[in-house]
């Protein structure tokens, strides 16, 4: 029968398992040498336990260079085919091949600069934590190995002894997994980005900073401490894939910036320098939108928002408000429950302390101080809406924004007590800080300025990554921690230059100006596309 015929006849057939393959693609040479490595170690001529021939031979033996090798090599390794040993050991046969962790990374990743980021962000996952076990589980042997492995002070660090340091912690865990896991991302890095890293371990400065770094990891493994190894191992992979994406001139387009008023923004109680007016002008100008963040109300935000000329809403309330200054509404809520208000009221009031309430922009208190009298007269301070009314207000269904409570007409050593009474009262049910000297305030538990900007970088369609945040307070730490870059003022508190990215100078010496002009303006005159500092937080 003719072929003719043949085609007749399969006509209305079930479709046979060859229909919808496609041709096969030329192999690779890498992908060649891979093949032949993998057939004899499943056929068993390379043995389980057994070195294979070095790079150098395969290279000779099968005709090709030593990059392709190189490759073939690191992909077996990655599907669990091969483990690389110590010294003189070199390369061996696994005694049972793993299952493959689906396609090896080096078939994942993007290409350039953008490999950076993304195998800095997979160290930051797996080493931060690596970093904690090691601390708990670090043997003599371990720790000794770490301290032989620092490099001399003054010395040059070699990517060998780098590598070499990452892989002591990995196997200090003493979870073989961790360790294979830990091996790709950073041969990766340093096999495909080597001119990159021979001129980071150059820059001035450079060697020391990693040092440091280095031996503050060992100590703190060395201390048993867990938190504080996993914070100095975070410490350090930011520093580094910061260096290395200046290095490479990368970085993601900056398009929002979080910044506080007292302490950050204000020079003094009341004063933005012409200079933090400038730049922010410039930043804006660049295509950078500008936010404020404050635990103030809105009517006490609005003069500067209005003086900045910006358009965008701004976090009031330390989180618990997003206002539209255009509009002069509330855009979002994390109010306090009418039911826990009263409840806070009632406790301040049997304290001593005078209650005011803050709601949708607008202010209800007990009674006036006569210091508030004066400073409504002396700083143009909006007056009250109500006297007398806060009762009538936790029962009006409005949202109550914030709970502050006035303990400056106690004595000092009574003022103290009561604020202390507040906060174990009211832990884990309310977030209570005291912003000012006797002045506690009390915000609802998933109210934070962290949050509300999470809030409208979503409505913005704005990633953390292209966020940044300046800020001087331990309630900006959560903030500084989220956004793409933290910084930290000059005059911030420990626990706000700990969770901060960056430290610029003090809100006395332009330190937002600073910031600003480094990260966003220096070295262009339109655009903020910058380096992201921050790979660990996604």
């Amino acid at each position: 029968m003719s072929a003719r015929g043949n085609e007749g006849d399969d006509k209305g057939r079930t479709p046979a398992l060859t229909d919808g393959l496609k041709p096969v693609t030329t192999q690779t040479v890498s992908d060649q040498v891979a093949d032949q490595l993998r057939q004899l170690i499943s056929s068993g001529q390379y043995k389980p336990g057994k070195r294979i021939p070095s790079e150098r031979e395969l290279a000779v033996k099968l005709g090709v260079g030593r990059p392709a090798v190189r490759e073939a090599l690191r992909e077996l390794k990655a599907q669990g085919f091969l483990i690389t040993g110590r010294g003189a050991q070199g390369t061996t046969v696994a005694d049972l091949p793993s299952p493959s962790f689906s396609a090896p990374l080096t078939s994942l990743v993007g290409a350039g600069a953008e490999r950076i980021i993304e195998l800095m962000e997979v160290r930051s996952a797996v080493e931060i934590e690596a970093a904690g076990l090691a601390a708990r589980r670090a043997t003599l042997e371990d720790l000794h190995r770490l301290s032989i492995l620092l490099t001399a002070p003054g010395d040059v660090i070699t990517p060998e002894e780098d590598v070499a340091f990452h892989a002591a912690i990995a196997e200090a865990t003493h979870n073989p997994l961790i360790a294979r896991v830990i091996q790709e991302p950073v041969e990766l890095l340093h096999d495909h980005m080597a001119a990159i890293f021979s001129a980071y371990y150059k820059e001035p400065g450079g060697a020391i900073s990693l040092q440091q770094q280095h031996d503050a990891i060992r100590r703190a493994i060395r201390s048993g401490d867990e938190q504080r190894a996993r914070q100095a191992m975070r410490h350090h992979l930011d520093h580094v894939a910061r260096g290395l994406a200046q290095l490479v001139g990368t970085g993601r387009v900056m398009r929002l910036v979080f910044l506080g008023l007292d302490g950050t923004l204000l020079a003094g109680p009341r004063l933005i320098s012409e200079r933090a007016r400038r730049t922010i002008a410039n930043v804006r100008e660049a295509g950078v939108e500008v936010v404020l963040v404050s635990s103030r109300p809105p009517r006490e935000i609005r003069p500067y928002h209005q003086e900045l000329g910006l358009l965008t809403p701004f976090i009031a309330c330390s989180g618990a408000l997003l206002w539209n200054a255009q509009a002069a509404a509330g855009l979002v809520h994390e109010s306090v429950s009418a039911e826990l208000a009263e409840e806070i009221v009632a406790l301040g009031r049997d304290l001593g302390a005078i209650a005011n309430v803050e709601s949708d922009d607008e202010w209800f208190t007990d009674r006036l101080r006569n210091l508030e009298r004066d400073s409504i007269t002396d700083y143009e301070i909006s007056e009250p809406n109500g006297v007398g009314m806060v009762d009538e207000v936790l029962h009006s269904g409005e949202p109550i924004d914030k709970v502050f409570l006035d303990l400056r007409d106690l004595p000092e050593e009574v003022a103290i007590t009561a604020s202390v009474t507040l906060r174990r009262a009211f832990e884990g049910r309310a977030t209570v800080e005291e912003k000012a000297r006797g002045i506690v305030d009390v915000i609802s538990l998933d109210a934070s300025k962290a949050a509300m900007a999470q809030q409208l970088a979503r409505r913005m369609a704005i990633p953390a990554e292209q966020t940044m945040a300046i800020g001087d307070d331990d309630s900006d730490a959560a903030l500084l921690r989220w956004a793409g870059i933290g910084v930290a003022m000059g005059n911030a508190t420990p626990a706000a230059k700990a969770a901060a990215d960056t430290i610029t100078s003090s809100n006395m010496r332009d330190g937002v100006a600073e910031a600003l002009e480094q990260w966003l303006l220096r070295g262009r005159s339109a655009g903020a596309n910058v380096s992201v500092p921050k790979p660990g937080l996604l």
